[in-house]
């Protein structure tokens, strides 16, 4: 359309510059000899219609070419979208490619860290059945070297008991004493070593009287002081509340551990048991235990094994390095009571360990151990005792005997319960393993019948595995076996008091 509408102008231009051309002629020409116009028309005519076509193939071949470069930029245009789209789909092919291979790599790699997983899954398995076999074994054979333990450190309390003893014998009797209760505390540790790592140990909070507890702890060492001559010194504040709500078992754990520590390794000098009130605020107190001595020290390169399991001192140190499990103990309790051990060191000045405790204060008034006074033991009080072995028999007899109380002695728990059916007992000793009725099941029974009497559990296991179940069954108190006279003798007055 553009090409004709160049044709009709050029054809327009062509008859006006014919027309003015005629007319210039025809005015400059009209003094001379006039041609005729109609021969000039015949001479003119020819050329005019030449130059007509000339143009109009010129325009038409400009319009030809014109419509050439049109398809042909509509063709590249299209070619370019082509070419993109192209690049496009084989950018996304590759993409594609590297992501199902990711996903084929990633799936392969979900199959393997499956299988993994099930393997350590049954690792895991594997390993907690062997901790808890290991751990049961341990029990098992404490709670049997415990039972002939009682015979020997019992009978050699006894013994000591006597007035008329040699001093030759008596010493002989102490150093039997001594190795008694070192076989027994190093039973007792292995026994919570694997109590803690086989997650068996909780916490089991109750009111207790500190200062009265750090006094006993501190005061158990009495004898152990004297032989290297040494001297305790306790330091608690005044201000410190009477009842505050403790695991107090672990609280003597640790510290018997610390104390202990520090009197193994302390001669003709001084150990310190102190408690520091940190904070007091809503009915929740802050206090720190330290325990110090003057002794050897811990070396430098010591300080950081010394909480491991059998991490010891050298042996020039001391002779009797003992199991080397007493601070990997206390470190794992205070982990338990969400506290941590610090030790404060110099080699030739001494030790100090400390750590911090948050406890909540109890208002009420705990009944703490009461002394005994003179008149309750001249009250007859009837004991009966549920013992199967022999010579745990004879032990807790005379040590009954010691603190002034008869007793009634039976083996098993179908002889207690028929003994409490037909008699009348101010207080049951019922050990916990026996033949034809265990304890627990004896007081179960005895519960049916009487809710008054009190019960105390004899065990030779740790007290925090069955300390739970002998109160849910009706029992009143625990103590753990071998007994100590002062031990049973407070327990049994804190039960017996009108």
């Amino acid at each position: 359309m553009k090409g004709g509408l160049k044709i009709m102008v050029f054809y327009c231009f062509v008859y006006i510059g014919s027309v003015g051309h005629g007319q210039l002629d025809y005015t400059t020409n009209r003094n001379k000899r006039v041609i005729p116009e109609k021969s000039n028309e015949e001479k003119s005519k020819p050329i005019v219609v030449k130059k007509v076509n000339s143009e109009k193939g010129r325009f038409q071949r400009e319009f030809e070419n014109n419509l050439q470069e049109g398809y042909l930029t509509e063709i590249a245009r299209k070619n370019t979208t082509i070419n993109v789209l192209l690049a496009s789909l084989v950018l996304l092919l590759i993409v594609l490619f590297f992501l199902y291979r990711k996903y084929r790599i990633k799936k392969k790699n979900s199959v393997v860290l499956k299988e993994k997983n099930e393997q350590l899954i049954e690792a895991k398995a594997e390993a907690e059945k062997l901790t808890n076999t290991k751990s049961q074994f341990i029990s098992t054979v404490s709670h049997e070297l415990r039972t002939p333990l009682y015979g020997v450190v019992g009978i050699t309390a006894l013994l000591l008991e006597e007035k008329d003893i040699s001093s030759k014998h008596k010493k002989l009797l102490n150093s039997l004493k001594f190795s008694g209760d070192y076989l027994l505390d190093l039973i007792n540790k292995v026994l919570k070593i694997s109590k803690i790592e086989s997650n068996n140990e909780k916490l089991t909070k109750t009111p207790a009287n500190l200062f009265q507890l750090s006094q006993n702890l501190l005061y158990s060492f009495d004898y152990q002081a004297k032989s290297k001559n040494n001297e305790l010194v306790l330091e608690i504040p005044e201000e410190l509340p009477d009842v505050l709500n403790v695991d107090s078992l672990k609280i003597s754990e640790v510290l018997i551990n610390l104390i202990g520590n520090s009197s193994k390794f302390t001669e003709n000098g001084k150990i310190w048991l102190r408690i520091k009130i940190l904070s007091i605020e809503n009915e929740m107190i802050t206090i720190r235990y330290e325990v110090e001595d003057n002794g050897v020290g811990i070396p430098e390169d010591k300080k950081e094994f010394v909480f491991e399991k059998f991490s010891q001192v050298g042996r020039e140190f001391n002779k009797s390095e003992g199991t080397g499990l007493g601070l990997s103990i206390v470190k794992n309790l205070l982990e338990m009571m969400d506290s941590e051990i610090y030790l404060d060191s110099k080699e030739g000045r001494g030790t100090k360990f400390h750590f911090d405790l948050q406890l909540e204060i109890i208002n009420e008034k705990e009944e703490q151990g009461i002394d005994i006074d003179s008149s309750i033991n001249t009250i007859y009080r009837r004991i009966l005792v549920a013992e199967d072995n022999k010579i745990n028999q004879i032990v807790t007899k005379n040590l009954l005997n010691i603190i002034g109380y008869d007793c009634t002695i039976v083996e098993n728990g179908f002889n207690a319960l028929q003994m409490v059916k037909k008699e009348d007992f101010d207080l049951i000793l019922m050990d916990l393993n026996m033949p034809y009725l265990n304890g627990t099941e004896a007081t179960r029974r005895i519960r049916e019948f009487n809710e008054t009497t009190p019960i105390i559990a004899l065990t030779a296991a740790e007290l925090s595995e069955v300390q739970e179940e002998c109160m849910e069954i009706g029992m009143n108190d625990i103590i753990n076996k071998p007994l100590n006279k002062n031990d049973l003798k407070n327990i049994i007055t804190k039960h017996l008091l009108p």
